[in-house]
C-alpha cells in the first residue's frame, strides 16, 4: 500500500462491517479519523451527511465522529447535513464534499445501494467513506448498531422496572 492515499485503505480486501450497542458505535466513530492520520494526510475536512437533522437518533453519532474528528485535529472543518432521506439531496452532499476536498465523509445512507455510484466517485477522489448505521455500497467501513441487543436491553430494563409485572404494549412500524 502506498502511504497518503485512502484508497488503498481497503485495496484486495472487503470492506469492514462491526455491529455494536449505540455506544461503541459512537467510540467506533471517534476513531475513524485515525485512517486518515495513518496515511499521513492532514485532516483539516470532514462531512457528515446523515438521513435527517431532526432524529435525535443522529445526535449522539454526530457528536461522537465531530469528538475523533477534532481530537485528531482542534482546527478540523466539520460539515453537518441532513439529507431529509433524499438520495439526490445526499449525492449532492457528497459531491459538495468532494468538492471541499474533505479527507473523511462520515454517511449515514438514506439508500445503501443507489448510494454506490457517489461513495465510489468520493473514494476516487481520495476520500475515505465510512458508512454509519446504515450500510452503503463502495464504502471502506461499515459500523452499525446490533438492534437485536439494543431491543433486549430496552426489555430488560422494562421488565425491570415493571419489577415483572404489567402490560406493556407493542407498536411496530416500518422495517429498519
Amino acid at each position: 500500500a502506498t502511504a497518503g492515499k485512502p484508497e488503498d485503505l481497503t485495496k484486495g480486501r472487503r470492506p469492514i462491517v462491526k455491529k455494536c450497542p449505540m455506544s461503541c458505535l459512537a467510540l467506533a466513530l471517534a476513531t475513524l479519523p485515525l485512517a486518515v492520520s495513518a496515511q499521513d494526510a492532514k485532516l483539516d475536512r470532514a462531512g457528515i451527511t446523515v438521513g435527517t437533522l431532526g432524529n435525535p437518533f443522529f445526535v449522539p453519532l454526530i457528536k461522537g465522529a465531530e469528538d475523533g474528528l477534532k481530537a485528531e485535529n482542534a482546527n478540523v472543518e466539520v460539515t453537518v447535513v441532513g439529507a431529509d432521506y433524499d438520495l439526490n439531496k445526499q449525492a449532492s452532499q457528497l459531491d459538495s464534499f468532494i468538492g471541499t476536498n474533505a479527507k473523511i465523509i462520515m454517511l449515514n445512507a438514506v439508500d445503501a445501494v443507489a448510494i454506490k455510484p457517489f461513495v465510489e466517485k468520493a473514494r476516487e477522489a481520495g476520500i475515505i467513506v465510512a458508512a454509519m448505521d446504515v450500510s452503503a455500497g463502495g464504502a471502506d467501513l461499515t459500523v452499525m448498531t446490533n438492534n437485536v441487543q439494543a431491543g433486549e436491553l430496552a426489555c430488560e430494563d422494562l421488565a425491570t422496572r415493571l419489577n415483572g409485572k404489567g402490560d406493556v404494549v407493542i407498536i411496530n412500524g416500518p422495517p429498519v
